[in-house]
């Protein structure tokens, strides 16, 4: 179920119901690491996920040394990942981005990103 999280941005748009508003500044830095996390789990890069998307204590969290192979297992069988970009929330250095995800067979679902920036990336910390 976490890595139905860890699927493939479609948009990179920030808004409400209405047309999408291009995004700029951190929120689309924010956008570009969902979008290489979703670029990683398509190509299931899972070092790529563990040692540059993750923080130190995420990569703890998911197998410390061992991240990727858990990751690799969790994630087995999801194809055609997709991570629609809801809404991006910044408060100092870190983010809550609100995903919608599907993989081929799965049910959408809806969850939250916990982001942290690091010097001038911005990383993963959380699934909630």
């Amino acid at each position: 179920m976490a890595v139905a999280a860890f699927l493939a941005p479609t948009g990179c748009s920030v808004g409400g119901d209405s047309e999408p508003q291009p995004v700029s500044g951190v929120p689309k830095e924010i956008a570009a690491t969902v979008n290489r996390l979703e670029s990683a789990i398509a190509q299931r890069d899972f070092a790529e996920v563990c040692d540059r998307l993750f923080t130190p204590a995420a990569r703890k969290r998911a197998g410390g040394a061992g991240c990727a192979k858990e990751v690799s297992t969790a994630a087995e069988g999801v194809r055609h990942p997709s991570i629609e970009i809801r809404g991006i929330d910044v408060t100092g250095d870190r983010a809550s981005v609100k995903v919608a995800s599907t993989a081929e067979g799965q049910a959408r679902l809806i969850d939250t990103l916990r982001l942290r920036r690091d010097g001038r990336r911005w990383l993963i910390e959380a699934l909630s």
